[in-house]
């Protein structure tokens, strides 16, 4: 059985791919593998490039036990206003990079960044997957164009 991370995409190796193909050109700052995530804006920032999609993305960022990203794991790709998520399938590259703590990100393709009462069930059932694990929930941050949504920074985390 391999131990490779399945589709999560190391900031490490987009590094070393940036360097092989560009000449002389620094990492953006948004790709440092010493990018701490102390904030829902920094995740805000860090995924903006989501809200210009037209189907709903949701989307792992995992964090080591200083919380600087370790990788970024595309979950899910749904429709304009859903997108399915299993707790299995958020987590096991979580388990396999040893990510310390995670934040999950989705956009709101209609612009509107109010957590949904599916938005807010599968975060609960995500929080109580993450505590059996040994994993930190630290937020559930939904992107839209102009804002964002904190389930942290609304204490439903």
């Amino acid at each position: 059985m391999s131990t490779r991370t399945p589709k999560c995409i190391r900031l490490k190796t987009i590094k070393a791919v940036w360097q092989t193909l560009t000449i002389n050109e620094p990492l953006p700052p948004y790709l440092s593998t010493s990018r701490k995530i102390s904030s829902s804006q920094d995740v805000f920032h860090l995924f903006r490039y989501l809200t210009q999609e037209t189907k709903e993305h949701f989307v792992a960022l995992h964090l080591d036990t200083k919380n600087k990203i370790i990788c970024i794991d595309p979950v899910s790709v749904g429709s304009m206003n859903a997108s399915v998520v299993h707790p299995r399938e958020c987590l096991k590259s979580a388990l396999l990079s040893s990510a310390a703590a995670i934040v999950f990100v989705h956009n709101h393709p209609s612009g509107d960044p109010a957590p949904s009462r599916e938005d807010l069930d599968i975060t609960t059932r995500l929080k109580e997957c993450c505590e059996l694990l040994g994993i930190r929930l630290l937020d559930h941050v939904i992107v839209c164009e102009d804002s964002h949504v904190s389930f942290a920074d609304r204490g439903l985390i």
